[in-house]
């Protein structure tokens, strides 16, 4: 048990992820915790207590395979999102500077009027959160890391061939933007509407929010997730939704944009793993096959590189560089 001077936070250990996503006038922040749903709701009725947290969104979902965090870090992060050039200089704490936020319903509504409407839906993650799921409509981001997002800012003709905003009408075109959990969606749609994009929509709470009010309609693929899970299936939010994707009414949908990193073919397993190089360390989603061939990294090169890990079965992930090292050298000593 452990407590966060910032916000009091109490860690109680269990089967059980949550998510809350703080924001009020003063403070934003994300707090992260696994615990026994008893103690982990009494927790959550006590912060409400504070006027400040009176209306804390509270997201849950399962950890499948045992614990989500066995072991209590506290981090201070001058900032929670990362972007080129930094945020200090955003006018964040100006609700009219970002994009008004749509519950899980309306947010719904408006992606089946999508291809009838002026409209273009915005994914603000990395690219590689793309790669095993969004939302129908949504083009996937021309870079793999949030940090070096230019939607809306392109110049070049090379730039502006894969930005979605590049050509629009900045008056008369609704933008929706989504991302996992609504943190990202924030900060950028205040850069968009400093240069001049008026009408911007977010999806409140996120993707992780919408799965557990309206299932899997309009979502393809499973959702990334930054734990050792690294993504879980639409129906670890709402176990209990038997909702059939609308443009799939036989239940039987494709995944036909999941790719291996390595030959192209199509993926069956959507999660991504770590190269086994740990100089490399390249997060990417691999067939199996490719797997096997390169002994869990991401190209020939990395195969004959010096500090190379074992190749992990199933769901797992890497430890810490200096436990393979020790068993290393076990295995020469007994050799």
């Amino acid at each position: 048990m452990g407590f966060c001077s910032s916000c009091m936070f109490l860690c109680a250990r269990k089967k059980f992820y949550w998510l809350c996503k703080v924001m009020c006038r003063y403070l934003c922040f994300i707090l992260v915790l696994s615990g026994p749903s008893k103690d982990a709701l009494a927790y959550v009725e006590w912060l409400r207590e504070d006027y400040r947290f009176s209306d804390i969104l509270v997201q849950i979902s399962p950890a499948l395979n045992g614990h989500a965090f066995p072991k209590l870090k506290l981090r201070y992060k001058p900032s929670l999102v990362q972007l080129e050039g930094g945020i200090s200089h955003l006018p964040l704490l100006d609700p009219t500077m970002r994009a008004t936020p749509l519950a899980p319903s309306e947010w719904r509504k408006r992606l089946k009027e999508v291809h009838d409407s002026n409209c273009v839906v915005l994914d603000v993650r990395n690219g590689y959160e793309w790669d095993i799921g969004h939302f129908h409509g949504a083009q996937r981001p021309d870079v793999d890391c949030f940090r070096s997002t230019s939607f809306g800012e392109s110049n070049s003709e090379e730039a502006i061939a894969s930005d979605p905003l590049a050509n629009v009408d900045k008056e008369k075109t609704d933008i929706l933007m989504y991302c996992t959990g609504g943190i990202r969606c924030d900060v950028y749609s205040t850069i968009l509407r400093q240069r001049g994009f008026q009408n911007l929509y977010t999806l409140k709470g996120g993707v992780s929010h919408y799965l557990q009010n309206e299932g899997p309609v309009e979502w393809v693929g499973n959702l990334f997730v930054f734990d050792d899970r690294l993504s879980l299936p639409p129906s670890a939010y709402n176990p209990e939704d038997t909702t059939v994707p609308s443009s799939n009414p036989q239940g039987r949908k494709k995944i036909l944009f999941a790719n291996c990193y390595i030959c192209g073919s199509q993926v069956s397993e959507l999660r991504h793993r770590n190269c086994a190089n740990i100089d490399c360390n390249l997060l990417f989603l691999c067939c199996m096959e490719c797997v096997k061939d390169l002994k869990g990294c991401c190209c020939p090169q990395c195969t004959t590189a010096p500090r190379l890990r074992p190749v992990l079965p199933g769901n797992q992930r890497y430890k810490k560089w200096y436990m393979y090292r020790e068993l290393e050298v076990q295995n020469e000593l007994a050799v």
